[in-house]
C-alpha cells in the first residue's frame, strides 16, 4: 500500500521553492538587466567611444569563429566524402569477393557433378567388362575350359594381331579400314563361338568417357587427370585390341583421334608402320611414338 503511494503523483511533493524562484527571476529579469547595465556602463553616452573598439574586436572574433566553423564544416564534409569513398571501395571489394566465392562454388559444384558422372560411367565400364564371357573354339587352359572372360578374350585377340606384325611388319600396308574390320570379324569367328559384339560395345564406352572429359568445363590439368584415370583403368591388351580395330570402325576411330588414350602401346618396329598408317600423333602419350610421328612430318 505504501509502495503504491510513493509511486503515485503527489502535488505536495513538487519543488515549489525552485519553481517560485524561477518565476520570480523571470519577472524581475528586466529590472536586474537594467541595474547591471547601469553598474557596468555608468555613462551610456560614452559607450560608443569606449566600447566601439571592443565591438570591432568582437566582430573580427566573430568572423574568425565563423571561418573556423566553415573550415570545420569543410573538414567534416571531406571526412564524410572520404568515408563514403572507403565504404564504396569496401563494398566493391566485398561484392567482388562474394562474386568470386559464388564462381568458386559453381566450379566446385560442376566438378562434383562431373566426377559423379565420370566415375559412374567408369564403374559401368568395369562391370560390363567383367560380365563378358565368350566360348572359345579350343581349350585355352590345360583343364580344357572353353568359356573365357573378357581379359582372356583380349589376350587371344592381341596375340593374333601381334603375331601377324611380328612375322611381317608391312602386313597391313595395303589394308584400309574396311579390310581391318573384315579381318577382325573373321579372326573372331575363328577363335570364338557366338558374336564378338560385346567386345566392340565395350570399347564404345571409351568414346563416351572421352567425350565427357573433352566437353567438360574443367581446366586442362583436371582434364589430363581424368584422362589418366581412364587410361590407367585399361588393361594393356585392351589398348592393343583398340589400337588394332579402331581403323575399321569410323565412329570409334574419330573418338580416339588426338585423345592421347594410348599410354600402354609399346613401341617397336613391328608396330611402327601400322601406327603411322592408321593413327595420329596425339593419340599417343609414349615419347618414342610421338618422336616417330614428328620425324615422319620432318621428312
Amino acid at each position: 500500500m505504501n509502495k503504491e503511494n510513493n509511486n503515485s503523483f503527489n502535488f505536495k511533493n513538487l519543488p515549489w521553492g525552485w519553481i517560485l524562484l524561477g518565476i520570480t527571476l523571470w519577472f524581475l529579469f528586466p529590472w536586474i538587466y537594467s541595474v547591471l547595465f547601469d553598474f557596468i556602463i555608468r555613462n551610456p553616452e560614452s559607450y560608443g567611444s569606449r566600447f566601439g573598439a571592443v565591438g570591432d574586436i568582437y566582430g573580427s572574433l566573430n568572423a574568425f569563429v565563423s571561418s573556423a566553423a566553415l573550415c570545420a564544416v569543410a573538414y567534416s564534409t571531406w571526412l564524410q566524402v572520404t568515408s563514403l569513398k572507403e565504404t564504396r571501395e569496401a563494398n566493391k571489394t566485398q561484392l567482388q569477393w562474394s562474386e568470386d566465392a559464388h564462381k568458386e562454388q559453381i566450379k566446385e559444384s560442376q566438378s562434383a557433378i562431373f566426377a559423379n558422372k565420370f566415375y559412374s560411367l567408369l564403374n559401368y565400364k568395369r562391370e560390363k567388362f567383367n560380365s563378358i564371357s565368350l566360348e572359345c573354339k579350343y581349350p585355352v587352359f590345360d583343364n580344357g575350359h572353353r568359356v573365357i572372360n573378357a581379359l582372356t578374350v583380349m589376350q587371344l585377340l592381341t596375340t593374333e594381331f601381334v603375331t601377324n606384325l611380328d612375322q611381317n611388319p608391312h602386313y597391313y600396308d595395303n589394308y584400309n579400314g574396311n579390310d581391318i574390320a573384315r579381318e577382325f570379324m573373321e579372326k573372331s569367328k575363328k577363335l570364338f563361338n557366338g558374336p564378338i559384339s560385346p567386345i566392340i560395345s565395350h570399347f564404345y564406352i571409351y568414346k563416351n568417357l572421352i567425350a565427357l572429359i573433352q566437353n567438360s568445363s574443367l581446366d586442362s590439368s583436371d582434364q589430363a587427370y581424368y584422362l589418366d584415370v581412364m587410361c590407367n583403368s585399361m588393361f594393356q591388351e585392351e589398348q592393343m585390341v583398340l589400337f588394332w580395330i579402331t581403323p575399321g570402325f569410323n565412329d570409334l576411330k574419330r573418338s580416339i583421334d588426338n585423345s592421347r588414350i594410348f599410354n600402354q602401346i609399346w613401341y617397336d618396329e613391328s608396330l611402327k608402320f601400322y601406327g603411322l598408317k592408321f593413327h595420329q600423333k596425339d593419340s599417343f602419350r609414349i615419347v618414342k611414338w610421338r618422336e616417330t610421328f614428328e620425324d615422319l612430318v620432318q621428312k
